[in-house]
C-alpha cells in the first residue's frame, strides 16, 4: 500500500480515537517501553527475570541486573510481562481468518489495512486476514447476531441494528471510517452510519491455525509463525504492527506441543469394578475415556478416565517433554481414591496415588513432566486401590512438547 494511503489512514485514527503517532507513519505505543520487565521460562532451568530488549527469530535478549544475556528461542518455553494490567471493556471485537482475537476501541479500514485502536496504541493488520468485526453495545458481552450468520453467504455481510434486533444485508464492504461503513450494493456505492452498524463478517474463507508460538497481547491473542519485538517496534508474520506496550506474553510451547487428547491412542482396555457393566450396551462409552473442553474455553481439551483403564500412546516424532496435571474429577470431600501408574516403554516413569480429605496433599492437582526423548510408547494406567471403588481423575493440560 503506498505510504500516502497508510500515513492518511494513521492520521484519520490519531483525530478518531486520539492515539500517538510518529512521524512517517510507524506505530507507537501509548506508553513507555523502556522499562519492560518480564519472566522468561525456560525448557530446563529455574526461571530468569529481567528487561525485555528485543525478541528476534531465534534470540530473545533480557537485560539480567546491568548485564544483557542472550537465551535461544529454542530453549525458551514461555515469555511473560510481570506488570499487571487492569481489564477494561472495548466494544471492537475482531476475530481473524484462523481464529485468533483482537479487541479495542475503534476500527477503520481502507484498501487491504485495517487499523484497531487501542489504549496501548494502535494495531495495523492486513484486510485479507480478518473474518469479522462486532461494535459491542454498553452491556453487550458477546455480539448478539453471531449466532443468525447464515451458515454460507453469497457475499460480504453487514450486520444493521434494529429496533427488533439485527438485519442481515449482503453486499460488498469497500471501506470503513469513523463515519460509515461504505458499501457497494447492486453496482451502487452506500454509505450506511456506523450508529446503525452491529458488525460485518466478510465472505473469507477460514484460515488454518499456525503451528506457531501463542502471543497474548492487550485485548487479544494470536496464533503467529514469526514475531519480531524491540521497544521501538512490534511485528508478527512481517503484516501485523502492534505497539510494543501492547505485548503480554509469548508462548512458545503452544507451537511445539500436541495435546495427547487429539491423538488417538494406540491400545485401550477398560475393567470397571464390576467388569460385566462394561458389556452392557449403552454403559462401555461411561467407562471409556471421554474429553472435556477446557473450563475457560482455551488451551486442550481435558481426558476423563476411569479406574481401571490402561492406555498407551505412541510419543510423536521430535517428542521431548510429556507435561500434564492430574486431579480426581469428583468433590473434594468425596473420600475415593485411585492410582495412576505412567510407563515408558514399559519402565515405569511416574507414581502417584489420588485420594480425599484424609489426605489434604491428593485434592490439588499434581503436576506431571517427564522426559519422553528416549521413548517410543507412553501407557497410563489408572487403577483400583484394594476395595476401594475409585473414582475418574482428569487429566488436564496434556500435551506432548517438541
Amino acid at each position: 500500500m503506498p505510504t500516502s494511503r497508510i500515513g492518511g489512514l494513521l492520521a484519520t485514527v490519531a483525530k478518531t480515537v486520539g492515539i500517538g503517532l510518529l512521524a512517517g507513519g510507524s506505530l507507537v505505543g501509548a506508553e513507555a517501553t523502556s522499562s519492560f520487565l518480564v519472566r522468561l521460562e525456560r525448557s530446563a532451568g529455574e526461571p530468569v527475570r529481567g528487561d525485555l530488549l528485543s525478541v528476534a527469530a531465534d534470540t530473545i535478549r533480557i537485560l539480567i541486573d546491568g548485564e544483557p544475556h542472550s537465551f535461544p528461542v529454542a530453549e525458551v518455553r514461555r515469555v511473560v510481562r510481570e506488570e499487571a494490567r487492569a481489564e477494561r471493556h472495548q466494544p471492537v471485537r475482531v476475530v481473524t481468518r484462523d481464529g485468533s482475537h483482537l479487541a479495542g476501541d475503534d476500527f477503520l479500514q481502507t484498501a487491504d489495512r485495517c487499523l484497531i485502536g487501542g489504549e496501548a496504541g494502535p494495531i495495523e493488520i492486513p484486510a485479507e486476514r480478518i473474518a469479522r468485526v462486532a461494535w459491542l453495545g454498553e452491556r453487550e458481552p458477546e455480539p448478539a447476531w453471531l449466532a443468525a450468520v447464515p451458515a454460507e453467504p453469497a457475499a460480504d455481510l453487514v450486520v444493521v441494528r434494529r429496533e427488533d434486533g439485527h438485519t442481515f444485508v449482503e453486499c460488498a464492504v469497500s471501506g470503513v471510517d469513523g463515519d460509515a461503513v461504505t458499501v457497494v450494493l447492486d453496482g451502487e456505492t452506500i454509505p450506511v452510519k456506523r450508529g446503525k452498524v452491529a458488525g460485518i463478517v466478510w465472505l473469507r474463507a477460514p484460515a488454518p491455525r499456525p503451528a506457531g508460538p501463542v502471543v497474548a497481547v492487550v485485548g487479544g491473542r494470536l496464533t503467529v509463525e514469526r514475531i519480531r519485538w524491540s521497544p521501538e517496534a512490534f511485528l508478527l508474520d512481517e503484516a501485523i504492527r502492534l505497539p510494543p506496550a501492547a505485548l503480554l506474553s509469548i508462548d512458545y510451547a503452544a507451537g511445539r506441543t500436541l495435546p495427547l487428547a487429539t491423538l488417538d491412542p494406540e491400545r485401550v482396555t477398560v475393567e470397571p469394578a464390576f467388569g460385566s457393566l462394561a458389556a452392557i450396551e449403552g454403559l462401555a462409552d461411561f467407562f471409556a475415556p471421554r474429553t472435556i473442553p477446557p473450563a475457560d474455553g482455551d488451551g486442550p481439551a481435558a481426558l476423563i478416565l476411569r479406574p481401571r483403564t490402561v492406555a498407551t500412546w505412541r510419543v510423536p516424532p521430535g517428542g521431548r517433554r510429556f507435561r500434564a496435571r492430574l486431579s480426581r474429577n469428583v468433590a473434594e470431600t468425596a473420600t475415593a481414591t485411585v492410582d495412576i501408574c505412567l510407563d515408558l516403554d514399559g519402565r515405569e516413569v511416574f507414581r502417584t496415588r489420588l485420594s480425599g480429605p484424609a489426605d489434604q496433599g491428593g485434592i490439588a492437582p499434581v503436576p506431571i513432566d517427564l522426559d519422553v526423548t528416549a521413548g517410543r510408547r507412553l501407557t497410563l494406567t489408572v487403577d483400583f486401590v484394594g476395595s476401594d471403588l475409585g473414582c475418574p481423575v482428569r487429566l488436564a493440560e496434556a500435551v506432548f512438547e517438541r
